[in-house]
């Protein structure tokens, strides 16, 4: 089981933060309100990993990550893989109401997808990956697991 680091829970807040800031300030239309932070973050790393290892590649370590994050947050066990990689059933996760932070579920989610990267390619290629998918996301904001140690 991936080690849940602090380093990726902290870019995990990070990524979820972007993406409920671009949320707020896009206004609430309907796009914004469908949907959470946590599903438009997959998206953005999906884009940038199928070049890398394909639509099943993602699929793949989404679906782990999934079910090692229902462990944690037994709220996720609805929630399915698409055949695009996308994330079904988050609707019935998202039924309450956020106050401009990210849900819990949403952060182990996200984590639990980091952490299987840095398993997989390495903590270098997962912050490349990233950084090419929010290129705004200053390095500096990164922390390595490397000071996780320190």
């Amino acid at each position: 089981m991936p080690s849940n680091s602090p380093a990726s829970r902290d870019l995990a807040r990070r990524l979820l933060a972007l993406e409920i800031a671009r949320g707020e300030s896009a206004g609430s239309g309907p796009a914004a309100a469908s949907a959470p932070p946590a599903a438009l973050v997959f998206g953005k790393l999906r884009a940038v990993m199928v070049t890398f290892a394909g639509i099943a590649g993602f699929r793949s370590l989404l679906t782990r990550a999934l079910t090692l994050a229902a462990r944690l947050a037994p709220e996720l066990k609805g929630v399915t893989v698409n055949a695009d990689g996308s994330l079904a059933g988050l609707e019935s996760v998202e039924s309450e109401k956020r106050d401009g932070a990210p849900q819990e579920w949403e952060e182990t989610l996200v984590t639990q997808l980091l952490d299987l990267l840095v398993t997989f390619v390495g903590e270098g290629l997962m912050l490349q990956m990233v950084t090419q998918a929010w290129p705004d996301l200053l390095a500096g904001q990164i922390r390595s697991r490397t000071e996780d140690k320190s």
